[in-house]
């Protein structure tokens, strides 16, 4: 007996350390990975991207193999920051929506949601997507809105967000507000350490010297993208290229093309392979431009050739990702309404039941009262009532609605990038018959029909779009034409009778 207790004991022991043993090398791999995490974090906040891919796959393949979902989000997520820094949308977007699967995690990880929002804005942006782009921007900043107590990276993804927010107006030629979110930006970080800002400030000075350029200011501007470029001494990163692009810009505009092709040639010698082959792209122009103001026909020709080559490959894989990324957000927004409509119609059945059920039960106790007519009387008084309540909340929502339409309306006439976010609020019913029509319309379509939809004609649109008429004409045209309307029919007065029907 005492040797089968002995045993015993020695048998507990022994599980009991084996299972500390397991415990504990399990979390040396978690405290692994977070290191991991934390050097490719570095890796990303300096900008070396050829340096954070094969740490990515690090973190994910480690993660997986012990399902540590912090890991796993993480590892994706710097997956989708180095596709986006080598300019391959499509695939940064797929390994980021994988990160955000990870909804149980994320709803802990406000962080990591936020910057999750961030990139998807980032990639929108460069597809030149900028309702997504915004939608995304502004869903980040939401996050952030209702966290307590913010870190340093919180306030860098905050800032990141108004930073893009200002190269999205402007990209749409909106200048004042580009200037706003610079300001928002840099307000942001004053109250951050340079040393775990000095990109983010380095950037948001290249962002001044871009406004300050488009405004013909050239001293202010050559001071930003100087002060930008201290920011970056001794560092590789984009916004370091872009200053210098800026600076060799503003020479070539007074003709000093020696100290030019210094600053070209500098940003040059700052490319790592396949890195940011739009900047690259871009550069080569501005050298052929430079060659061709200078009177050398060979060198110009040479880097024109170059723009020209990588500039027709980035375009077509562009325009292949940008209607990619359009088409999955558009069959998202689709399941979203398919399983808000399929749940209505359940709430609806259930509140038709009940309704059956207490309409049967309000019978069956008239039937059984002696006192019938005057509980009819009273029902019917109190139906009375509740028509009268109901006509005064539709009231209330007429008015409601007409402040909407102003609303819509004041955002259309601005050009706003609000517009058909708005919009879409205000008339959830539009894109959903468009698409039944034909569910090839692009959002840039959707958008030029709902201004046909509040009544705008040609020269309206074309004003308020800063577009020329007959290309106004051609979009209507082609509107029309996917539609398959007849030219002999109003196409405002056809639109609104088609979306307004039940």
């Amino acid at each position: 007996m005492d040797y089968k207790k002995s045993f015993h004991n020695i048998f507990y022991i022994f599980l009991f350390l084996w299972s500390g043993f397991l415990f504990s090398q399990k979390n040396e791999k978690q405290n692994h990975i977070d290191r991991l995490i934390n050097t490719t974090n570095q890796l990303y906040l300096d900008g070396k991207t050829e340096n954070f891919l094969a740490t990515s796959k690090e973190i994910i393949s480690l993660s997986e193999s012990m399902k540590y979902e912090k890991g796993i989000a993480y590892g994706y997520y710097y997956l989708s920051a180095y596709y986006y820094d080598i300019a391959e949308f499509r695939e940064s977007i797929h390994q980021v929506k994988k990160a955000q699967e990870f909804k149980d995690y994320l709803a802990k990880d406000k962080t990591l949601a936020a910057r999750i929002s961030a990139m998807l804005g980032g990639n929108y942006l460069l597809l030149e997507l900028y309702t997504l782009s915004s939608k995304n921007y502004r869903n980040a900043l939401r996050v952030l809105a209702g966290k307590s107590g913010k870190n340093t990276i919180d306030s860098l993804t905050e800032s990141s967000a108004y930073s893009n927010m200002s190269y999205l107006f402007h990209n749409i030629n909106l200048q004042d507000s580009m200037y706003f979110y610079l300001n928002r930006e840099n307000s942001i970080l004053k109250k951050i350490k340079f040393k775990d800002a000095y990109v983010e400030k380095g950037c948001s000075c290249l962002g001044f010297g871009n406004y300050h350029s488009t405004q013909n200011k050239t001293d202010s501007a050559v001071y930003y993208y100087t002060k930008s470029l201290a920011f970056f001494a001794g560092k590789k990163h984009p916004c370091k290229i872009e200053s210098l692009i800026g600076l060799g810009n503003l020479l070539t505009q007074q003709h000093d093309y020696e100290k030019a092709h210094e600053y070209y040639n500098s940003a040059l010698q700052n490319f790592e392979n396949n890195s940011f082959p739009d900047i690259q792209s871009e550069l080569y122009k501005k050298i052929s431009e430079l060659y061709i103001a200078q009177g050398n026909a060979t060198e110009g020709k040479k880097y024109q050739d170059l723009y020209l080559t990588s500039h027709k490959k980035l375009d077509s894989q562009k325009k292949k990702e940008r209607d990619f990324a359009l088409n999955e957000a558009m069959n998202e927004e689709k399941a979203l309404h398919d399983a808000e409509d399929k749940k209505n119609r359940k709430i609806t059945f259930i509140i038709v039941f009940v309704l059956i059920l207490i309409t049967l039960f309000i019978i069956y106790l008239l039937k059984k009262s002696k006192s019938k007519n005057e509980k009819v009387l009273e029902i019917t008084k109190k139906l009375q009532t509740e028509k009268v309540i109901t006509e005064r909340e539709k009231d209330s929502l007429k008015m409601q609605l007409s402040d909407a339409y102003e609303e819509v309306r004041k955002l259309a006439r601005e050009n706003s990038p609000e517009f058909f976010i708005r919009f879409q609020e205000v008339y959830p019913h539009f894109r959903i018959k468009m698409l039944e029509i034909n569910p090839k319309f692009k959002v840039s379509e959707l958008t030029f029909g709902a201004y046909i939809y509040l009544g705008y004609n040609t020269k309206e649109i074309a004003d308020y779009t800063f577009k020329a008429v007959k290309t106004i004409e051609n979009n209507r045209y082609n509107f029309r034409k996917k539609l398959g309307i007849s030219p002999d029919k109003d196409l405002s007065v056809w639109l609104r009778n088609f979306i307004d029907s039940e």
